[in-house]
Formats: C-alpha cells, sequence, structure tokens
C-alpha cells in the first residue's frame, strides 16, 4: 500500500492462492505497541509530535528512525519477525 519511494512502509498487503485454490488476502498493518509502552519517554514523545514529518530536505519521524524505517517497517521481499505476548 505503500509506494516505493516512501519514507516508512507501515502497511501492506499480500496474496498468495492457496492448496484448495481459494485465494488468501493480508492486510499487514505495523503495530509498534510492542515496543512503545504507554507512559514511557518515547510514548509521551510520540504523542507530543503526532506525526511524522516530511520535508522536502528531511524527514522528523514522530519515533526513533531505526524503530520506524527499520525494527516495524514492513518492506517487500523481507521477512517479518512477530512477537505474540499474552
Amino acid at each position: 500500500m505503500d509506494p516505493q519511494d516512501a519514507k516508512d512502509f507501515d502497511d501492506a498487503l499480500s496474496i498468495r492462492k492457496m492448496p484448495d485454490g481459494n485465494w488468501e488476502v493480508g492486510v499487514h498493518i505495523a503495530d509498534v505497541t510492542y515496543y512503545v509502552k504507554p507512559g514511557t519517554l518515547i510514548d509521551r514523545e510520540a504523542e507530543n509530535r503526532a506525526t511524522s514529518v516530511y520535508l522536502v530536505d528531511r524527514t522528523i519521524p514522530m519515533l526513533p528512525e531505526r524503530l520506524c524505517n527499520q525494527i516495524c517497517s514492513l518492506r517487500a521481499q523481507e521477512e517479518v519477525v512477530l512477537f505474540l505476548c499474552f
């Protein structure tokens, strides 16, 4: 869903043909809540920023760049590791 020239990749679509002939369509949205806990410094800073800002010569991300552009990024052809906590 994000274009190839996007600065961050936080949503994606996938499709695959199932053995029974049906198609599985996946809608994927990056979830940073595993890394950003309520009330923490990073949470408060993200709340103050409210959104990433895209300027002609730079981007000011809402979250630390490594988190939004690498750890929680949904890039095509890159394996996604899921952490499920119950």
